[in-house]
């Protein structure tokens, strides 16, 4: 029976999701720290703009910020308590059309791309 448990937790990853800090006004804010597979040429405001709001929804906004050639900073501003996982979906949605439409992740908060569920190839997929 162990060895049932051994096999069935051994996909389990632990990954670590960025701070959520409350705001005065009440919104909630967290930095997504992504680094790409490769470097990335500078990136226009506008093309960075218009991915932040691609990324966004109603009560999840996101702005998109390159620091270099293969690191970017996705800061989302939320309008209700972050706590409970309630915008997880919204998070993995961003981490999705990042990889899609901008460039290849490499690291997510510093973990390998397919550490994270988005990402991950699931014994079903293989």
């Amino acid at each position: 029976m162990a060895d049932d448990y051994a096999k069935a937790f051994a996909n389990i990853v632990k990954v670590v999701f960025p701070e959520v800090r409350a705001q005065a006004d009440g919104t909630w804010i967290e930095e997504w720290e992504i680094k790409t597979a490769g470097p990335v040429k500078l990136v226009s405001a506008d093309d960075l703009v218009r991915l932040g709001q691609a990324m966004s929804q109603a009560d999840f906004q996101v702005e998109a910020v390159q620091r270099s050639e293969d690191l970017f900073v996705l800061r989302v501003v939320m309008f209700a308590d972050a706590k409970q996982g309630r915008f997880l979906s919204n998070c993995y949605v961003m981490l999705r059309l990042f990889d899609e439409h901008l460039a290849p992740i490499a690291f997510v908060q510093g973990q390998p791309r397919m550490n994270w569920t988005p990402f991950r190839k699931w014994p079903a997929q293989e």
